[in-house]
């Protein structure tokens, strides 16, 4: 009896979760000049993205940086669209934006999205003190573009 219970006791204490999706894009255009700092927030106060979709699919990216008015010199932002396929984000579309300046926002039309599928952006943020930068990657929320009464046609 004593084994039953433990038994038991083992089955239902395990934790079970699903997989996370996972993101084996290249970034490697992210090529930036200077210095990396180890700390972050240091040039950055606040960071802020969105993603919008029409009904006809049409995708808008958001991003808005905001520094520090006497300290942050410059900051370059990469967005990129991302489908999630299976398991894996997928990038569709991209765009990049620098500005000389201690904030930044921009607003972007991007890819027609297909019906069917989840969708965020990735922000790739470098925020510069003159030649040092601190680079902060941020995520959108996602956004399901598929009915929410019918997911026949959805992939996820």
């Amino acid at each position: 009896m004593l084994m039953l219970v433990l038994m038991f006791t083992f089955a239902f204490s395990m934790n079970v979760h699903a997989e996370e999706p996972v993101d084996n894009n290249d970034y490697s255009n992210e090529v930036v000049p200077g210095y990396e700092k180890t700390s972050r927030w240091s040039y950055t106060s606040n960071v802020y993205a969105a993603l919008t979709l029409d009904t006809d699919g049409s995708s808008t990216t958001y991003c808005d940086v905001t520094g520090y008015q006497n300290l942050t010199t410059k900051i370059i932002v990469y967005t990129y669209l991302q489908r999630l396929d299976g398991n894996t984000w997928i990038n569709v579309d991209s765009v990049s934006h620098t500005a000389y300046s201690w904030h930044a926002e921009y607003a972007d039309s991007m890819t027609t999205v297909a019906w069917g599928h989840d969708y965020r952006t990735r922000n790739s943020i470098y925020v510069y003190s003159g030649d040092s930068y601190e680079n902060i990657v941020l995520y959108s929320n996602i956004h399901h573009y598929h009915s929410t009464s019918d997911n026949s046609n959805c992939v996820n």
